[in-house]
């Protein structure tokens, strides 16, 4: 970190967090026009995700392996966009869920602003409170986020731990301390539990170009070797989540219900233009290369962060007799890295093509989410400009005007996008909440609802007790299940006499008949189903999963189910622990 920083004692610092606290709350404010109404577009779905999670645990008190809320039985564990860790699930127990919520996202702009005041303060080492205010903001209250935000995309709320994945990776490297990279591997693993893998191709290409660049600028393997503890650890601390969501996507019963990609998805440099400078692109057409909505696009910044972007890039690359040369130039390159991933598909050569075979990289669909990054990097290199122009230590009039030009630019920042979360939450608040410990032992199905009205129809379902047949899921099971039959049935060869349902488990007893009977699962098959009673089986094309029964075969026997991979997941990460335990103490040459 910055030797010539100056020390802040505890009450500047809580100030100032008390100053982030209040920019969030001001910046998210719509969304607490309705306190309980849920939102529209995509929030049905992401609040059904948080609600079949509190379904299993507080309704049931098992761990949430399985969601038979949805689409005929599907996943939940193992579905990337599940967020198993999240500040939503203790604070439902003092008020309704959309509320949890949009406090949820109050706090993760929070955590952004503080990361950020980290990063621009302690490692690039600005001094100026209202520099660092606005490049803080530049980040944490830009477009992109909020527009996520407002179509009900949750998954994007991990964006805001990157800034403090770079602070422990940056401050790794120049300490030596290998706890501060574990550190960061820690900020990787909490994206995962918290439903963001759509994040970690951005983590993994932000720590790698700044790996592999400073490593390049300081001539040593270090910077490389403290990138690698931090994905390296971050993908071990996340292997119980990991690890069954790769087992999911990788098996043959998964099923992308997301059209096939029929042409290259690209940005015109028109187009840039308007994703960073027109605040109100959300309303404006399409242009003819786009293949998603301008919610996957716009990233309003504003002019004054435009103009310090357009001249602070280039600079950087002529400014290599200045202070820390190997920290800015990285921070540039990066940032022109992730603006031409960003960029999309626009020829064969382009980096967005070329990631496209690359493992993990390769499921990433719509490079213009890259904007986020560069945003986050293009804010760090012009902090390290101005350091080192000193353009932070101005005395006088100078540093009153630029004092208040960086404070109107963050209020305008802050201004405009908070608009984009206005009317979010602005549907009918729920009417029913989460029983501890009262769930149903039978389950109906809801077969006729369309997903695709207002009113959060999915939600709705699932506290009202009902399994929603026509579900809206990107990455779902094929479907074996269907919504005439019960949840266990028999071919009448055997006399089903009662069935008690959970989500995890379903108990049952059965008479067996003087032939073999097969007892079915109406639920859509995975490989972690299991059955007391027999070999549970399911071949491709045949009517339901379930266990065939022996002749005369009579007792109280039970469905259940566990994700694969699941344990060999906790014994990665029980190994990974120990391993930190033993590396928490050592330390490489520091620079």
């Amino acid at each position: 970190m910055s030797s010539d920083v100056p020390k802040t004692g505890l009450w500047p610092r809580v100030w100032i967090t008390a100053l982030y606290g209040a920019l969030s709350y001001a910046f998210c404010s719509p969304l607490f026009a309705h306190p309980a109404g849920l939102g529209v577009y995509d929030w049905d779905q992401h609040l059904f995700y948080y609600g079949a999670v509190l379904k299993n645990v507080v309704e049931y008190g098992q761990m949430p392996f399985w969601n038979p809320w949805y689409c005929g039985g599907n996943v939940l564990w193992q579905n990337p966009q599940i967020a198993l860790l999240s500040p939503v699930y203790p604070l439902t127990a003092l008020m309704p869920l959309a509320l949890a919520m949009k406090i949820n996202i109050v706090l993760h702009y929070w955590a952004g602003f503080i990361g950020m005041h980290l990063l621009l303060g302690r490692v690039v080492g600005l001094r100026s409170l209202p520099i660092v205010l606005f490049l803080a903001t530049m980040f944490t209250a830009s477009g992109a986020p909020a527009i996520h935000f407002l179509v009900g995309h949750s998954v994007f709320l991990p964006a805001f731990y990157l800034p403090f994945l770079l602070y422990c990776y940056f401050t790794a490297i120049e300490s030596g301390r290998l706890r501060l990279a574990m550190l960061g591997g820690g900020a990787i693993a909490l994206m995962v539990y918290n439903g963001g893998t759509h994040i970690l191709p951005m983590a993994f290409a932000a720590i790698g170009m700044l790996s592999v660049g400073i490593a390049a600028m300081r001539r040593q393997w270090r910077p490389i070797v403290i990138g690698l503890v931090c994905c390296v650890a971050g993908l071990a601390y996340s292997a119980p989540k990991l690890l069954p969501v790769v087992s999911f996507v990788g098996s043959e019963q998964f099923w992308d219900t997301r059209p096939e990609i029929e042409r290259p998805d690209r940005s015109s440099l028109e187009m840039a233009v308007r994703i960073y400078l027109d605040p109100y692109h959300m309303s404006r057409p399409k242009f003819p290369v786009q293949r998603h909505g301008w919610h996957e696009y716009g990233n309003y910044i504003g002019e004054f962060a435009g103009l310090l972007i357009v001249v602070s890039l280039p600079w950087i690359g002529f400014a290599r007799r200045s202070h820390r040369y190997w920290l800015g130039l990285p921070l540039a390159l990066a940032s022109a890295g992730f603006f031409l991933l960003s960029l999309g598909e626009f020829a064969a050569w382009a980096p967005a093509s070329l990631v496209t075979h690359v493992p993990l990289f390769s499921s990433f669909r719509i490079p213009s989410r890259y904007t986020i990054p560069f945003v986050l990097c293009a804010s760090l290199a012009v902090a390290w400009a101005v350091r080192a122009l000193d353009a932070d230590a101005l005395a006088g009039r100078a540093r009153a005007f630029v004092s208040v030009l960086c404070i109107v630019a963050a209020i305008h920042l802050i201004a405009t996008n908070r608009l984009l979360l206005q009317n979010v939450f602005s549907q009918p608040p729920a009417t029913r909440s989460f029983q501890w410990m009262q769930g149903p032992k039978q389950i109906e199905t809801d077969s006729v609802t369309n997903a695709y009205i207002a009113g959060s129809p999915m939600l709705t379902a699932l506290l009202n007790d009902q399994s929603f047949f026509n579900c809206y899921e990107s990455l779902q099971l094929k479907r074996t299940a269907d919504a005439e039959h019960p949840l266990i049935f028999s071919d009448n060869k055997a006399s089903l006499v009662d069935s008690s349902f959970t989500p995890n488990r379903i108990d049952f007893t059965v008479v067996g008949g003087s032939e073999p009977s097969r007892l079915s699962l109406n639920q859509n098959y995975a490989t972690g189903w299991r059955s007391s009673a027999g070999a549970f089986t399911y071949e491709p094309g045949a009517a339901m999963p379930g266990v065939t029964l022996a002749a005369g075969q009579t007792g109280k026997f039970s469905f259940s189910f566990v994700p694969d991979w699941l344990w060999t997941g906790v014994g990665v990460l029980a190994a990974a622990l120990m391993l930190s335990v033993w590396g928490w103490r050592r330390q490489l040459q520091p620079f």
